[in-house]
């Protein structure tokens, strides 16, 4: 698959997270506009301040939401495999010492 790396070209982008842990997401093309998750209720930042993002909104627009739980397990399993490099445990011992306590591929 070819992506361009030119940023008019992306349509989502991982701003980070703010003081409270809120995640923080531009969405669009060309005039993007970015987007906070509160918990379970989405924000969008406006000259104004955070504005709510209404229910109707979020009904006609899926992709907000989608692109936040895909941003938020990418986040995740990159966070684990950041940990998994810098253990000091070799993977086939981790994997046996699963497999030994019925974790995984015991039954």
């Amino acid at each position: 698959m070819n992506m361009s790396t030119k940023p008019e070209n992306k349509f989502s982008e991982y701003l980070g997270n703010d003081e409270q842990g809120n995640m923080r997401l531009r969405l669009g093309t060309k005039f993007a506009a970015i987007y906070v998750e509160k918990g379970k209720d989405i924000y969008k930042e406006t000259s104004k301040g955070l504005v709510k993002v209404t229910l109707e909104e979020l009904v006609s627009k899926p992709w907000i939401r989608e692109n936040f739980e895909r941003e938020r397990a990418f986040q995740r399993s990159k966070a684990l495999a950041v940990g998994l490099q810098s253990s000091h445990i070799p993977l086939r011992e981790r994997r046996a010492y699963k497999k030994r306590m019925g974790w995984v591929g015991a039954h």
